[in-house]
């Protein structure tokens, strides 16, 4: 990589990223990612810039934490002096309980290990995103991806990816990659994850694409519990075909800071989205979601829902972005967004936003941020309950609009155990059966 020509500031970061890269490029694999296309995303990034936090878009994400990114280069070429070789999984590596009837694919620092599944593959085909301005961090893992779950869907499966940063993995960076493609009428319950403690903070930068064929079902969950010394990017596109569902059901706990940026596009007659997320931050956490949905066809619909509870001196913050186009009349949309204030130092933003373009348009959302109802609290102390297990019983029930929409019990425990974990007192006072 060329420096800036002379007069041309570059940020740092950017700088850093762009030089790192261009030290990788000869060891990452083309069948991967075309080296065509990471040039092309290179390039592209090049002329967006660094996002910056005078962008609305990027106004509550924590960007000053790339710039203790040690490196952008995997973790897996540095352990490996260069070349793109296979992935040990990492001593030490708790793995979550299987779930029964699942096909489970494991990948560690972003390279997929073993052979989980009993060797079902799903051969699918790459996919070259564009990643908008507010999605830009997405071109990072085009340039930088080493693997990637390909999956292509003809039918129904129950597929479970579970993403671990290992210990080794410290200093670098991982770059997790999803790409599905769901044949028409097909059906798959997907489940994500994201794991793991490096022994030195890490930066964990995923990218998922989504097409959805003529009336395929998607049911989406999505479990980020990754170790308090993570930087962690998610970028997510999908586009939706006539009579598509996608459903998600995402959880955010972990991660010392942690972006999530989503779009999806409505792009066939009677297609719907259903988007509800928790987040729990405490000490000094930062949880930022950005999720634009897009109507471009009639009769589409999308719920949003979401939850959070800044502890301590966490920040959470959530922005949704509904844009109903001229060639979507019929369309549904309705947003409910709720944030909790736990902490003298916490902070919650909730940013719900309607842009209608047509008539014959059904509307609703509602966003509030707040403490615990005084109300509520004031039935419960009445009824003899004193006010740690009061307000611990608030909370928890604040959070269960959203989990008890996990369908699978055992992926409900789990991520009902991850989510008493971040509320210590429901655990002190045995709210959590």
């Amino acid at each position: 990589m060329q420096p800036a020509a002379q007069g041309t500031v570059r940020d740092p970061v950017l700088e850093r990223a762009l030089l790192d890269f261009e030290a990788a490029a000869p060891a990452l694999a083309d069948e991967i990612v075309p080296h065509a296309v990471r040039r092309r995303a290179a390039a592209q990034l090049t002329r967006l810039g660094w996002p910056s936090g005078r962008d609305e878009q990027w106004r509550y994400a924590n960007l000053r934490a790339f710039e203790g990114v040690a490196a952008f280069t995997p973790a897996a070429l540095l352990r490996a002096g260069g070349s793109a070789g296979a992935v040990a999984p990492a001593a030490g590596v708790e793995l979550p309980v299987p779930l029964p009837g699942f096909t489970r694919l494991l990948y560690i620092d972003g390279v997929r290990v073993g052979d989980q599944g009993g060797g079902v593959v799903f051969p699918g085909r790459s996919i070259e995103p564009a990643w908008p301005p507010e999605q830009c961090l997405g071109l990072l893992g085009d340039m930088f991806a080493q693997d990637a779950a390909l999956l292509r869907i003809d039918g129904e499966a129950a597929v479970e990816l579970v993403f671990i940063t290992s210990r080794e993995a410290g200093g670098a960076a991982v770059y997790p990659r999803i790409q599905l493609d769901l044949a028409p009428a097909s059906r798959l319950t997907l489940v994500e994850r994201h794991l793991g403690a490096p022994a030195a903070p890490a930066l964990v930068c995923a990218t998922v694409t989504i097409e959805l064929g003529r009336g395929a079902q998607l049911l989406h969950y999505r479990l980020q519990q990754c170790a308090a010394n993570i930087l962690f990017s998610d970028t997510l596109a999908a586009r939706l075909q006539e009579d598509a569902s996608y459903r998600v059901r995402q959880i955010a706990l972990g991660a010392l800071t942690a972006r999530t940026s989503a779009r999806v596009r409505l792009a066939g007659r009677g297609a719907a989205l259903s988007w509800q997320a928790i987040a729990v931050g405490r000490t000094q956490q930062v949880h930022d979601t950005t999720l634009k949905v897009e109507h471009a066809a009639p009769a589409t619909s999308t719920e949003e829902v979401f939850r959070g509870i800044a502890n301590e001196r966490a920040r959470i913050s959530f922005s949704g972005h509904i844009q109903i186009e001229p060639g979507a009349p019929g369309a549904q949309a309705r947003q409910s967004l709720r944030g909790l204030i736990e902490g003298a130092g916490a902070e919650v933003d909730l940013r719900p936003r309607l842009e209608i373009n047509t008539d014959e348009v059904r509307a609703q959302h509602g966003a509030t941020t707040g403490r615990l109802d005084e109300n509520l609290l004031f039935y419960l102390l009445s009824r003899g309950i004193d006010r740690d297990t009061a307000r611990t019983l608030l909370k928890w029930a604040f959070l269960s609009d959203v989990l008890r929409e996990i369908e699978l019990p055992g992926l409900r425990e789990q991520a009902e155990r991850g989510a008493a974990d971040q509320l210590q007192d429901v655990l002190a006072v045995g709210a959590l059966a």
